[in-house]
C-alpha cells in the first residue's frame, strides 16, 4: 500500500483493478474492491487496521472493481446503472471460476457461496459524500462503461479516475462508448488535481492523463485508418490490435486466458469500428 497523501493511500498490486483508501480521523472511504477473493480478504485487514469503513464506491460494475464487494464492510456507493447491471449480471459463477482457476486459484474455493453485494446507495449525475469535512465528490462520467464514475477530493487534489484513465495500458472496450470517453477526460482535466489514481497501473500526475488521451486518439486513429482503406468490421477486429499491460504480461501464471484477451481485443476494436461508422467526428477528438 503506498502513501501518495496524509490521508490518501493506495494499492496497486492486485490482481484486477486499482483499490483506494481515503482516511478521516477514524473513518474510512474505500475505491473500487480486489478482484480476487483473498486479495478481497487480505485488504480488508490492512484496511481495517487504518479505522472504520463508512463507504466502498465502485467505480463501474465490471468484475475486477465489484467481486472483493462480497468480502468487505462498508455502505457500497456506485452509479444507478451499476446496481442494475450487477442485479444482472453478464457473467456468472462458472465464468469467475474459470477465471480465477487461471489467475487466482487459491480464491475458487470463496465462490462456493458467492453472488454480487449490490450497491445500497446510488446516484444519476453527481453525489458529495462528507466525512468529517472531507468532502468526496463522485461525478457520473460515462466512457469506459455507461455507468462509470471518477471521485474528486478537492482537499487533497486527487483523482480517482476509474477506468476512464489507466496507466498500465489502454483497457477493454466492448463496454465503452468513445465519444463519452473523450468527454470523460476532458471533464477530468478540467479538475484542478496533482495525483490521478487509474484504474490500472501506477499514481500519475496531469501528465498521464494527456498520456492516455494520446493513445487512445491513436487506436480511434487506426481503426479509422483502416475504414478509410476499405477494410470491414470483421477485417479490422481480426487484424488491429493495441498493447494489453491490464491483462497481459502480468505476473508469472497470472495472465488472463489467451481466448478471453483474445476476445476482449476483438470486441473492443468492433465497438470502436461501430462508433465511428456512427458518428465519423469522434475521429477528431
Amino acid at each position: 500500500m503506498e502513501r501518495i497523501a496524509d490521508n490518501f493511500f493506495v494499492e496497486v498490486g492486485f490482481h484486477g483493478s486499482n483499490n483506494s483508501v481515503l482516511r478521516v480521523g477514524g473513518r474510512l472511504v474505500l475505491f473500487d474492491a480486489p478482484q480476487l477473493p483473498r486479495d478481497a480478504q487480505r485488504w480488508r485487514r490492512e484496511v481495517e487496521a487504518l479505522g472504520r469503513v463508512d463507504y466502498l464506491v465502485n467505480t463501474d460494475h465490471h468484475p475486477d472493481h465489484t467481486v472483493g464487494n462480497r468480502w468487505l464492510p462498508g455502505t457500497v456507493v456506485a452509479h444507478a446503472r451499476t446496481r442494475q447491471r450487477l442485479a444482472r449480471p453478464e457473467v456468472g459463477v462458472d465464468y469467475l471460476r474459470e477465471l480465477f482457476g487461471v489467475i487466482g486459484p487459491d480464491s475458487v474455493p470463496d465462490l462456493d457461496d458467492y453472488a454480487p453485494r449490490l450497491p445500497e446507495v446510488t446516484f444519476e449525475d453527481e453525489l458529495t459524500l462528507w466525512i468529517e469535512d472531507a468532502e468526496v465528490r463522485l461525478m457520473h462520467a460515462p466512457g469506459h462503461t455507461e455507468n462509470t464514475v471518477m471521485a474528486y477530493l478537492p482537499d487533497s487534489r486527487i483523482l480517482v479516475a476509474g477506468d476512464n484513465v489507466c496507466e498500465a495500458s489502454l483497457p477493454a472496450f466492448q463496454d465503452a462508448n468513445v465519444v463519452r470517453l473523450f468527454d470523460a477526460l476532458d471533464l477530468a482535466a478540467s479538475l484542478p488535481f496533482e495525483r490521478l489514481v487509474p484504474g490500472h497501473g501506477a499514481v500519475v500526475g496531469p501528465e498521464g492523463l494527456d498520456r492516455f488521451r494520446t493513445e487512445l486518439r491513436a487506436l480511434v486513429g487506426a481503426v479509422g485508418e483502416a475504414m478509410d482503406a476499405g477494410r470491414s468490421r470483421a477485417e479490422c477486429a481480426a487484424t488491429l490490435r493495441y498493447e494489453d499491460r491490464i491483462h497481459r504480461d502480468l505476473p508469472a501464471g497470472a495472465d488472463y486466458p489467451p481466448a478471453l484477451v483474445e476476445a476482449f481485443q476483438r470486441a473492443s476494436i468492433e465497438t470502436i469500428f461501430d462508433q465511428i461508422a456512427a458518428d465519423p467526428a469522434v475521429r477528431g477528438r
